[in-house]
């Protein structure tokens, strides 16, 4: 009997726990299900993304494919990304639309060669206004078109925002406006500076790793520069009317100094930033063209000329090395000089407008290599400017 109590007494304790269980099993069941809905939900919103970004891709392909076959390229052609595609207007306007497309090959040069190592090729085309600018980015030719500027502004890119990048700048003599798209932000400055009659000399005279404005007026034979570091204006006398400007760092002081190649005289005049004395060096005979650049790699500018007559260029090295003459070129053609082999040392370079060939010849062997860009009427512009990098 006794026996039959416990079991009566047990048997409701059984139960109880047995729905627990159940009741736990339940719960359990319920919480998958949960889960899995969930994690069915976050599989579906992947795919959807997944699928979106597929189509997108494919649209933007086919948009690139058809501006390729528009412009008149084929479908092995690159597309790159280029700088605002816009003329700079009369007055300040609005900032331009963008347009990328692919092109050609091409040069470049820096206002400052033996200061920066130019990585491209470019020439400016007046009658529209259009910068061609070619990179060579793992081998690849990649050509950027920048529209900036109308017939009769004076290309003059630099490196105006110390990003280590040449922006796109033309002067207007018709209205003594400097028109700038920034390369680091892609803005538009317009700068009043200068008049008509004045010749642009943009160089880096503070030390400030950005280009100033700068001009000589042979009227009065006077600098004037707008100095960068701190907007301040500077004024020096110094030349004659039909000076050429050609600033450089004679000094090694990282500064350019003030110097003009006097052609009727064959002379080079310098006023050294870093003492303000005035050195001058003769070198050629006249009607030679200046064509300053770091030739020995020391750091410091070289006076060099070029005689169209026998195409031959004459290096004063700064390094104390013995003067050096080097034919190269035809009387023709337009001065390049830069360093596109990336040895640190100006390399001898001319830009043949008959056939839009570039020829440089390589400081690191001698060796020549030619490069096509730009047709008859561009004006050549080499300058770092880096924009498929």
């Amino acid at each position: 009997m006794s026996h039959e109590i416990l079991n009566l007494n047990s048997s409701p304790k059984k139960t109880k726990q047995n729905n627990r269980q159940q009741k736990q099993r339940q719960e359990t069941t319920i919480r998958e299900k949960r889960a899995a809905r969930r994690n069915l939900t976050i599989l579906g919103i992947f795919v959807l993304l997944t699928l979106s970004v597929g189509v997108l891709a494919n649209w933007r392909s086919l948009s690139v494919s058809n501006l390729r076959k528009s412009a008149g390229f084929n479908s092995s052609s690159t597309t790159v990304a280029a700088a605002p595609f816009a003329t700079p207007p009369t007055f300040p306007a609005a900032k331009p639309a963008k347009e990328f497309i692919y092109a050609g090959s091409s040069l470049l040069n820096t206002i400052e060669p033996f200061r920066e190592v130019p990585d491209d090729f470019a020439v400016w085309r007046p009658s529209n206004g259009g910068w061609y600018v070619l990179e060579f980015v793992n081998g690849s030719p990649q050509t950027t078109i920048q529209g900036w500027g109308v017939n009769g502004d004076i290309p003059v890119p630099a490196d105006y925002d110390g990003d280590g990048k040449a922006d796109f700048c033309v002067f207007r003599p018709s209205d003594s406006t400097w028109y700038i798209i920034r390369s680091s932000d892609g803005i538009n400055q317009y700068i009043t500076f200068g008049n008509s009659q004045d010749l642009p000399a943009v160089a880096d005279y503070d030390g400030d790793g950005k280009a100033d404005l700068a001009v000589f007026r042979p009227g009065n034979s006077t600098w004037y520069i707008k100095q960068s570091s701190n907007n301040a204006d500077l004024t020096i006398s110094f030349g004659v009317s039909g000076d050429v400007p050609t600033p450089a760092d004679f000094d090694g002081d990282g500064k350019a100094d003030v110097t003009i190649w006097r052609s009727n005289a064959a002379q080079f005049w310098t006023k050294l930033s870093a003492t303000q004395s005035v050195v001058s060096a003769t070198i050629g005979q006249s009607g030679d063209k200046p064509t300053l650049g770091d030739y020995d790699g020391d750091g410091v500018a070289d006076y060099a000329t070029f005689r169209p007559g026998d195409s031959v260029w004459r290096i004063l090295y700064s390094s104390g090395r013995p003067t050096e003459a080097i034919q190269w070129g035809l009387s023709s053609d337009v001065l390049v000089q830069g360093d596109y082999d990336r040895d640190g040392k100006t390399d001898i370079a001319v830009w043949r407008p008959g056939n839009g060939v570039w020829y440089v010849r390589k400081s690191s062997d001698s060796v020549m290599y030619a490069v096509q860009l730009g047709a008859s009427g561009d004006i050549p512009v080499p300058a770092p400017f880096r924009r498929t990098n």
